[in-house]
């Protein structure tokens, strides 16, 4: 549930499940998984500000005028940034789709980077909405 093949459709449009409430592996059940209390002491939940933190981190990244390159660099280093935290704060299931997500868009390339980069974007954004208080 928490890891996926592709941001993208084969028609390049962000796939429906990852931004909305309908389909399998919706988005708002992601929000429900990354959010439920564990009886596991080494997986916690994320937090919402935790969560809005990441957000902001990846929109800096997103908006930013850097190069391809230079994105990819700063995505990788968003997802080291999630190791740690993970380590920290054992928010193993937020690490494992973090991970998941910037690694579809780093192997990707020119267009695709971009589709991919915008999907993310999206899918990241809907999470926000469907995380629960």
């Amino acid at each position: 549930m928490i890891k996926i093949d592709a941001l993208i459709d084969n028609n390049g449009y962000v796939q429906k499940n990852l931004i909305s409430d309908v389909g399998e592996n919706n988005v708002k059940d992601l929000a429900e998984i990354l959010s439920r209390r564990s009886e596991d002491r080494n997986k916690k939940p994320i937090e919402k500000n935790q969560l809005r933190k990441f957000y902001d981190m990846f929109l800096k990244i997103y908006f930013s005028q850097s190069s391809e390159d230079a994105k990819k660099i700063q995505l990788l280093m968003l997802k080291a940034q999630s190791e740690y935290s993970e380590r920290r704060l054992k928010i193993k299931d937020f690490k494992e789709f973090i991970s998941n997500r910037i690694e579809i868009v780093v192997k990707k390339n020119g267009d695709e980077f971009i589709n991919n980069l915008n999907a993310f974007k999206l899918h990241f954004e809907a999470l926000i909405g469907y995380f629960p208080k």
